[in-house]
């Protein structure tokens, strides 16, 4: 066995067998294409590694430095807590009963302006009925003392029609009298709750007034070094994950979401020749290496 592979190694090194190998058009195609497509697949590797394409370093950069500004304006709105999400939904609030209390105001009036129409009407009707019961004993016949009494009768009538309305007017009048009285009620107590909740982000507003100018001029100022689609990719991915648009790829991991990145995917996003997302969390992918320098 030993004997035979040292002669094996030998016949490889000796120019006969060379050029018998060279001779056979057969192995030398198929040496060669062995060795095409190793050479294939270590280009392809060097390139992904050391690739001379455009570099995005730049834009990673921006989007470092935007992540942290957006870390510290975050940690401003966490100071300031619920606040003004509360003070919105309050608003909200408001807004629906100022709505209610317009539409049931609307009414109440309508009502109220039938009602007065109504005893106008009634004491029109009233002033008649007077009159033809006085007229009633100066006729001259049966028939003209007929008539008047039947014009007196419809005349009744109609004081009567008018006065089941006029009641049923007042009882709607009454339930929206107490509905809009709840209402304002109900309003004044959100008004309270709104100006000492307001006056609170007031206050924290004012505390953190200098370092959000400062850090929101320096976010505008790196926005707009940004084209349209990196500053939409950055800042929907920020809405999402509010000051952790970026990730920093530690040890073939995410930094966001702790989930493993594929050993190809990692040596990609160090050449930094294109903008990566993580697959899991979508944050926006740069190699610790770059980060770090």
């Amino acid at each position: 066995m030993n004997e035979n592979a040292i002669t094996d190694n030998q016949d490889l090194n000796n120019e006969p067998v060379k050029s018998e190998i060279s001779e056979n058009n057969t192995d030398s195609d198929a040496i060669s294409e062995d060795e095409l497509q190793r050479n294939r697949f270590q280009t392809y590797f060097s390139e992904a590694v050391e690739s001379e394409g455009p570099k995005l370093t730049a834009i990673l950069n921006i989007f470092l430095e935007l992540k942290n500004i957006d870390g510290e304006l975050a940690e401003i709105d966490e100071e300031k807590g619920d606040l003004p999400e509360n003070i919105n939904i309050i608003k909200s609030k408001l807004e629906s009963i100022e709505s209610k209390l317009s539409t049931r105001r609307t009414d109440l009036s309508s009502l109220e302006k039938e009602k007065s129409e109504l005893l106008e009407t009634d004491k029109s009707y009233e002033e008649k009925i007077n009159k033809y019961d006085e007229q009633k004993y100066d006729v001259r016949s049966n028939k003209e003392y007929d008539e008047i009494v039947k014009t007196i009768e419809s005349l009744f009538e109609e004081v009567q029609k008018n006065e089941i309305r006029i009641k049923v007017i007042t009882t709607e009048s009454e339930k929206i009298s107490a509905e809009v009285s709840e209402l304002e009620s109900k309003y004044n107590e959100l008004n309270s709750e709104l100006q000492e909740k307001q006056a609170l982000l007031d206050e924290l507003n004012e505390e953190f007034k200098q370092e959000e100018t400062v850090l929101t001029s320096k976010r505008n100022e790196l926005s707009s070094k940004l084209d349209d689609e990196s500053k939409s990719l950055y800042e929907r991915i920020n809405k999402m994950h509010k000051g952790e648009a970026t990730a920093i790829v530690r040890k073939g991991n995410c930094s966001g979401c702790y989930n493993s990145i594929p050993p190809q995917r990692v040596i990609e996003i160090k050449s930094a020749e294109k903008i990566y997302t993580c697959q899991s969390c979508g944050r926006i992918l740069v190699s610790e290496d770059f980060s770090a320098s």
